[in-house]
């Protein structure tokens, strides 16, 4: 039947990971995503990318969604690939996850290879070099990550929404790891794991009057707020009523605000307001969690979820 097909969209969303206390462990996709589509023809690879990243990121075998289109199909000559981004890049929201999610659901479908969602995450896991964007990506939703790696997803509070803070400027994944510390106070430590056991309570219970006591973190957030601007003036914004919390998204420097949905445009206008006394130029958007994770569909046939997708 694929072989009949003429070619494949594949959609992927952003996603937030580490959420506070959940340090490459948590994550969470949100309503913001890229596509892309892979069509059948002669001749050699053609590449295309539209969106953010255009005339930037590489058209050639070398785009991340084509190398992991390549770690299934090998070969990819006879395809034609179009990447519309609309995820930033270098924004701690996930975008690698999502080249790298939507190059091996791609391939999983186009070469018929029935990896199942496992195998899926561990070879993503192993290119983006950690698991909690890939699965919440993969999945959607939100998810605890184990080792495996495995994911677990995690109830989100259908009142919960989120307001996504994004400045214009960039960090880079490396760069954020080395401000981080190879060793952490014991205290510290403990307190931070006590606070992601609280926030995942707080979530399967349905509890999001409890989020602004549990999404403290003391291992990665103190040594990175440093590369977020405005992280002083956004934070400022967390008082417990509208917006129930401030987090580092990623690696940075988009912050995440967690704030109940009915409040969700009045935490939008503060932010924007927020960004303009820090002298800080950005976009402030609202964002739900997202419950559908990776999505291939052929052309003229039906919406194919990841279940479908590895067979």
């Amino acid at each position: 039947m694929t072989a009949k097909l003429e070619s494949l969209t594949v959609s992927a969303p952003a996603t937030s990971a580490n959420l506070g206390p959940g340090f490459d462990c948590l994550a969470v996709a949100l309503d913001l995503g890229n596509a892309v589509v892979i069509s059948r023809r002669p001749g050699p690879l053609e590449v295309r990318v539209t969106g953010e990243g255009a005339g930037e990121l590489a058209e050639d075998a070398s785009n991340l969604v084509c190398r992991a289109l390549a770690a299934g199909l090998g070969s990819l000559d006879g395809l034609a690939v179009e990447c519309r981004n609309r995820i930033p890049l270098g924004r701690g929201l996930g975008s690698s996850a999502a080249a790298i999610c939507s190059g091996l659901v791609a391939a999983n479908a186009l070469g018929g290879l029935r990896w199942t969602p496992d195998e899926l995450l561990a070879r993503a896991a192993e290119m983006e070099g950690h698991a909690d964007n890939a699965a919440a990506c993969l999945t959607g939703g939100l998810v605890a990550v184990g080792r495996g790696p495995v994911a677990r997803p995690v109830p989100v509070p259908e009142e919960l929404s989120f307001v996504t803070v994004i400045p214009e400027s960039r960090t880079s994944t490396t760069a954020a790891r080395k401000a981080l510390p190879e060793m952490v106070p014991l205290a510290d430590a403990a307190a931070t794991l006590a606070n992601a056991v609280g926030l995942a309570l707080a979530l399967a219970q349905g509890r999001i009057e409890d989020l602004p006591s549990v999404l403290e973190d003391r291992l990665h957030e103190p040594h990175r707020g440093t590369l977020v601007p405005g992280i002083d003036a956004i934070r400022a914004l967390v008082d417990g009523e509208d917006c129930l919390g401030a987090t580092i998204s990623g690696s940075g420097p988009t912050m995440l605000l967690w704030c109940r949905r009915d409040a969700s445009d009045r935490v939008v206008a503060a932010a924007q307001a927020a960004l303009a006394r820090a002298h800080v130029a950005g976009t402030v958007r609202p964002s739900r969690p997202s419950a559908a994770g990776v999505r291939a569909r052929w052309t003229g046939g039906a919406d194919l979820r990841l279940a479908r997708a590895v067979g």
